[in-house]
């Protein structure tokens, strides 16, 4: 498409703009017509946009001598009246009118085939809170917000690495969204970079309705594969210990959500309060965490498997087994179950906090109560069913933990309909399903599938700074593979 260029007579200029922006139909697309050394000048803003400093180099701006302004006049107000703010000059109409609603004032001046484009946004910020779903016992309490320039600079102030790069790409035709890649220059597999480039500046659409969500469909190219295949975070430490480990993170403006890819299943389930513990209680943290998404995974469907086939239970387990039925058969019970806590679980995002405590006691006590009470359930089953709830809020990563509840509920209708053939096939069927996925060319059960045995130590086993290997991992094919510092390599040489 050509641009069109911005005219020598301001009057044009004026008239175009004001049909671009719908200045005349939205109230807060403003229009403010001075006069510089007796020139004909006009301020193009959105209200609300603009910080209330700017009047004062506007008066300065309107106390300009005619003589200052003979020749190069945007040259003399660039560097004599606008000395202190971000400033650059446009040459298309079309260039002005996309600065002016992303935030910046734009000046135009009669006889100037350019524009000053002056960015003296105001940035509409909440402050930085500690993310709901990312919790630490220790460590900083500050997350990230809707407006991406202060999310950069989050991470940005925990690397001080020159290589450091946050590279900006407009998205949507429409909503001209800015999507920031950030990353390591001398760190980032190559090839993943240009990948993700690509897919995000190829792709043609009207905007970004879910921001993040959104991006993430974009490069993942909308696969129905319900694994995660990037890892959400809203924790600045989070993705500077990410991008020093040679990920990719992608920072969408009006999103508190970061994506970090590639992201392989354990990397999907680390979480930083095991890194603030020491070496013992970490490794203990890291354990029990994968003991929680084995009991929130196998937990009902084995329980039902070994009830409903007795034959199989070693002695040791004999006691376990229902003492009351109920009026309806153990698996009902258990896909009745599985829905009643994904409902509370609905009802509890959708409800305020205020009756937040209400909901959990109709939803936990009486009903459950109540539902035992009357024989529709078997108190082994609640039991059961609340461990394998309990267990999957444990495990870190909300879409992780989603998947996870899902593989849980076919589980459960493999061995209803399928007995322990069902649950073998179901089994078979879903690893093999993580391992064929793989996430931006890493192999989703990596290290595991393929094998890496000190990459899966440093998954499972709690290591000190001191004691993590000096390779960065060798699946994400970083330019740089060594961790340490290559002054620091020469010194240990000599």
């Amino acid at each position: 498409m050509i641009k069109k260029p911005i005219k020598k007579k301001l009057e044009e200029n004026i008239a175009i703009l004001k049909k671009e922006l719908g200045a005349d139909e939205s109230f807060d697309v403003l229009v403010r017509n001075f006069e510089i050394g007796r020139k004909k000048a006009v301020l193009f803003f959105i209200d609300g946009f603009i910080k209330d400093e700017i009047i004062n180099p506007l008066i300065y701006l309107m106390e300009t001598d005619q003589q200052e302004l003979t020749v190069n006049v945007l040259q003399k107000i660039l560097n004599s009246r606008l000395p202190y703010y971000e400033v650059e000059t446009v040459d298309t109409i079309d260039d002005v009118v996309d600065q002016v609603l992303a935030g910046p004032q734009v000046l135009l001046i009669d006889g100037q085939e350019q524009a000053v484009v002056i960015d003296a946004r105001t940035w509409l910020s909440r402050g930085p809170e500690e993310p709901e779903l990312e919790k630490a016992t220790r460590g900083p309490a500050d997350g990230f917000v809707e407006t991406m320039l202060f999310n950069v600079n989050s991470v940005r102030r925990r690397i001080r690495d020159p290589k450091f790069r946050a590279e900006v790409i407009q998205i949507g035709q429409r909503s001209k969204n800015d999507v920031a890649l950030v990353y390591i220059k001398d760190i980032i597999n190559p090839d993943l970079l240009q990948d993700v480039k690509s897919k995000l500046q190829n792709i043609k659409i009207d905007g970004l309705p879910l921001a993040d969500k959104s991006v993430e469909d974009i490069i993942t190219g909308g696969t129905l594969n319900p694994l995660p295949l990037v890892r959400y975070t809203e924790r600045p430490d989070n993705i500077a210990a990410h991008i020093l480990e040679g990920h990719l993170a992608i920072i969408v403006d009006n999103s508190p959500t970061s994506l970090v890819l590639p992201a392989p299943f354990l990397s999907q389930i680390q979480t930083l309060e095991v890194y603030r513990k020491g070496p013992v209680m970490g490794t203990y943290l890291s354990l029990m965490r994968l003991l929680a998404i084995f009991i929130s995974v196998f937990l009902p469907a084995l329980w039902l498997f070994l009830v409903t086939n007795r034959q199989y239970l070693p002695e040791y387990l004999h006691f376990i087994g229902v003492k009351d039925g109920g009026s309806i058969g153990l698996g009902q019970q258990f896909i009745l179950a599985s829905i009643g806590i994904d409902l509370i679980r609905m009802a509890s995002i959708q409800t305020p906090s205020t009756l937040a405590t209400s909901l959990s006691l109709i939803g936990a006590l009486l009903l459950g109560d109540f539902a035992v009470k009357v024989g529709l359930f078997s108190p082994e089953v609640i039991l059961y069913m609340s461990i394998s709830a309990i267990s999957n809020f444990a495990i870190p990563g909300y879409e992780v933990a989603l998947v996870l509840k899902l593989f849980r509920f076919i589980f459960l209708l493999a061995v209803i309909f399928g007995n322990a053939w069902g649950f073998m096939i179901s089994l078979v069927i879903i690893f093999l399903w993580f391992v064929f996925t793989k996430s931006f060319g890493v192999y989703y059960l990596w290290p595991l599938i393929p094998f890496n045995y000190q990459a899966l130590k440093s998954f499972l086993i709690r290591q000190t700074v001191l004691d993590l290997s000096h390779m960065r991992p060798e699946a994400y094919q970083t330019r740089d593979s060594d961790r340490t510092v290559k002054a620091d390599r020469k010194k240990n040489k000599e």
